[in-house]
């Protein structure tokens, strides 16, 4: 077993690190079925675009997807058995895994980089809010109180003059939080594409909290728990792969992927044409990993762990 979880890994590796495709699989074979909870939005949207064009299928995976508004409360439910696999931003695994839960990422999704910008702090348009110092005693909402959303907020606040431990942080589904700041129930949101596309008429773009962070990172990445990694490493390197393929696809076809995104997430289409995209890591680079553990230890109290710690590896 030991050895074939070694052989599984090398080959994981070798199609993350060269792009190298796994056998197609025989016609009459079986899928396989993996059920998946995903976040409904760019930056998880590999799943959909897979699911699709049939590159699932392809790797004999039947892939049904359940989408869920954030990463606590998707490993929460692989850990609980409601799940195999898991689309998580990397300060809740990393945050996961100080608490003692074993999840790990096996394949990685979407990456933050202020160069096409799929994250937005916003206000309302009416909002007197200017800068940083301005959210002292302000409530924001984010998709979850230990998850990118939360930890970037925190870290643009502190490094642009504010106070972020003087702030309230509340908990909103994306789909929800333009509704929220637009009626002045929350102050501000970090929202994500493309929810802040549908609503840019009416919203203020204050900042491009992402950045809190760092210039560029893996904001997400496919997770698992280890005991379901150590038993289905075939269906973890098969799924791997489907992405894998997937991400270079979604990569080089921005107008055909909106089209997908916008109908599983029942969007309106023509919001495809002024939304930035996320662009999708093809590897799970320990460099692009560290700065969203960094700055999630900050915020938790927890230790900063080298970024290989969160990656699957074989025992």
């Amino acid at each position: 077993m030991n050895h074939l979880r070694r052989l599984a890994f090398a080959l994981l590796a070798a199609m993350l690190t060269f792009g190298i495709t796994s056998p197609s699989r025989a016609a009459d074979a079986p899928l396989t079925v993996v059920n998946l909870i995903n976040l409904p939005a760019d930056n998880s949207a590999e799943a959909y675009y897979a699911l699709e064009l049939g590159y699932f299928k392809d790797v004999g995976l039947d892939v049904r997807i359940t989408p869920m508004t954030n990463s606590g409360a998707i490993i929460a439910a692989l850990v609980g058995g409601g799940g195999d696999i898991g689309n998580s931003v990397v300060g809740s695994v990393a945050d996961a895994r100080g608490k003692g839960i074993p999840v790990l990422f096996f394949a990685p999704a979407g990456l933050s980089d202020i160069a096409s910008p799929t994250a937005a702090l916003v206000t309302a348009k009416d909002s007197p809010l200017k800068t940083a110092a301005d959210l002292t005693g302000k409530t924001i909402a984010v998709s979850g109180l230990n998850d990118l959303t939360y930890f970037a907020t925190r870290g643009w606040i502190d490094k642009n003059g504010g106070n972020s431990a003087s702030v309230k942080y509340v908990e909103l589904p994306f789909p929800t939080m333009a509704a929220a700041v637009i009626s002045h129930r929350v102050d501000a949101a970090y929202i994500v594409e493309p929810f802040y596309a549908a609503n840019e008429s009416e919203l203020n773009l204050f900042s491009r909290a992402s950045t809190g962070v760092a210039q560029r990172y893996m904001a997400t990445g496919w997770v698992a728990t280890e005991s379901w990694l150590q038993t289905h490493a075939d269906v973890a390197v098969r799924f791997a792969t489907a992405i894998h393929r997937t991400a270079i696809w979604a990569n080089a076809h921005h107008k055909e992927s909106a089209a997908i995104l916008t109908k599983y997430i029942k969007a309106d289409p023509s919001i495809a044409e002024r939304m930035y995209r996320v662009p999708y890591a093809l590897t799970l680079d320990p460099r692009l990993i560290q700065p969203s553990i960094d700055t999630a230890a900050k915020y938790t109290g927890q230790a900063a762990v080298p970024a290989n710690s969160l990656v699957w590896q074989p025992k």
